[in-house]
Parts: structure tokens; C-alpha cells; sequence
């Protein structure tokens, strides 16, 4: 388990401690076994095959509860930021030497970073501040992952508008796919925050 899950399971306690109250909102299928509760879940995402196939696996860690499936589909996002950071700058030492590929590259290093990051920093003010509201939670994560959106539409946009040699767009495909994936998997996270945390 990864030291982001971890951070993720700690922030559901905050979540549910007694100095927060619970939200009263019955989630869509909090009666039924918690793989189907997964796959309702995502089938109100715009990807929900994808949605389907990174959450069922943690069907046991979210057991059919809105936060925990919202927070275990942020620890999802957090690690394909980190892989998609992994292969952007992989593909940033091979190609040092093209004339345009270089900027784009670091553009999207920078914001797939960014992505992971910002994630991060937002996890830990939430942990920190005692006080925060469940509206506040909320807000603060749907910021996070609308500001995300924009960033990977910004790398890809870039992708697309330059003409590479066809040894770089060979790999420029690995980067466009996996900035792609971020992509979709923050657009599901966010889908699932605006449903599922109801405060």
C-alpha cells in the first residue's frame, strides 16, 4: 500500500470524525454488494470502463462508502499522475536534441507534476486544518482536479498542434496516451466528487 493510500485512509477518519458530521446523503446503491456499488458508481463517470477497471480492485478498501470511493479514485489519479510524469520525462533525455519537442515536453512534465503535487498539497491542508468543513473538503478537491483538466488539455493541445520526426512521434505516443489516461482518470475523480461528496 502506497504512503499516498495511507494518507488517503487517514483522511477518511478526519472525514468521519466526530467533529465533522456525517453527511446524510444516501449514496445509489449503498445496499447492494460493493462491486456493483463500484460499477454504479462509475457508471456516472464519462469513462466508466476505465472507472471500473482502476476501482473494483479496492471494492474491499471503499466497501460501497461515497468518501472512501472518492478518495480511493484520488490515490488512483495521484499514482497515474506519477506515471505519466515517469514517461514524460523519460522521453524528455531521448529527445534533447529536437528543436520544438524539448518545450512541449517539459511543459507537460511540469504540469503532469504539477497534477501530483498540487494533490498532494491539497491532501495535506485538508489534514492539517482540524476545523475544515465538509463543503470545504469538497471544494478544495474539486478545484484541484478542474485545475488538472485544464492543465493535461494544455499538454495535449501542444501535442497536437507540432509536427515530430516519426522516431519522436513514436514515442510521443506513449506520452500523449498516458497524459490521455491522467486525463480521463481526473475527469472520472471529479465526476465522482461532484456526485458522491454531498455535504
Amino acid at each position: 500500500m502506497s504512503r499516498f493510500v495511507i494518507l488517503s485512509l487517514a483522511l477518511i477518519a478526519l472525514i468521519n470524525s466526530s467533529n465533522i458530521p456525517r453527511t446524510t446523503a444516501t449514496p445509489p446503491g449503498i445496499n447492494q454488494n460493493d462491486k456493483t456499488f463500484v460499477q454504479t458508481a462509475c457508471n456516472s463517470t464519462k469513462y466508466p470502463t476505465m472507472c471500473y477497471s482502476a476501482l473494483s480492485s479496492y471494492s474491499s478498501i471503499i466497501k460501497s462508502d461515497p468518501i472512501r470511493l472518492c478518495l480511493t479514485s484520488l490515490s488512483v489519479n495521484f499514482e497515474s499522475a506519477k506515471r505519466a510524469s515517469s514517461i514524460v520525462s523519460s522521453l524528455l533525455k531521448k529527445v534533447a536534441s529536437s528543436p520544438e519537442v524539448p518545450n512541449i515536453l517539459k511543459d507537460c512534465l511540469n504540469e503532469t507534476k504539477d497534477t501530483a503535487d498540487e494533490l498532494k498539497q491539497v491532501i495535506a491542508e485538508i489534514m492539517n486544518n482540524a476545523r475544515i468543513s465538509k463543503g470545504e473538503i469538497k471544494r478544495k478537491l474539486e478545484t484541484w482536479a478542474n485545475s488538472s483538466l485544464t492543465e493535461m488539455t494544455t499538454c495535449m493541445d501542444k501535442f497536437n498542434k507540432v509536427k515530430v520526426k516519426v522516431k519522436v512521434n513514436t514515442e510521443t505516443k506513449k506520452v500523449k496516451k498516458a497524459v490521455s489516461e491522467l486525463s480521463m482518470t481526473t475527469s472520472n475523480t471529479l465526476a465522482l466528487i461532484t456526485r458522491y461528496l454531498r455535504f
